[in-house]
């Protein structure tokens, strides 16, 4: 096949759009990605509770301090007073009787046995 003089030259007009890709419009990006983000499902509760508090390294912390403020509560050392004491449950402060059992519960929590000591 021969090609004519006015034919199109299809193989330099694909060498002139290689050369010079086109531009996109600027800020274009910019709107699109912003439409993307309006249109995202919201996060579960887990994760942005999560990343409210900081991460697993933050829940470890919170929780060891949990713990050490649950083991305070529970067995106080010395030099430091009974929580149960400060709010006139046990000890020299003067409780009122009730007829309920749950007043007794907390006046017997001795009885588990946490402060015993051997001997």
């Amino acid at each position: 096949m021969t090609q004519s003089d006015n034919a199109f030259d299809l193989e330099a007009a694909f060498d002139a759009a290689r050369n010079a890709p086109p531009q996109m419009p600027i800020g274009l990006s910019a709107r699109i990605l912003a439409d993307a983000e309006a249109n995202l499902p919201p996060a579960p509760l887990l994760q942005r509770l999560m990343a409210a508090i900081g991460g697993t390294a933050s829940l470890g912390g919170l929780v060891t301090a949990t713990m050490v403020g649950l083991w305070i509560g529970v067995a106080p050392p010395n030099g430091v007073g009974d929580p149960l004491e400060l709010v006139g449950l046990r000890g020299n402060a003067q409780v009122v009787e009730t007829d309920t059992d749950v007043d007794e519960a907390f006046l017997n929590l001795s009885a588990i046995g946490w402060d015993s000591e051997e001997g």
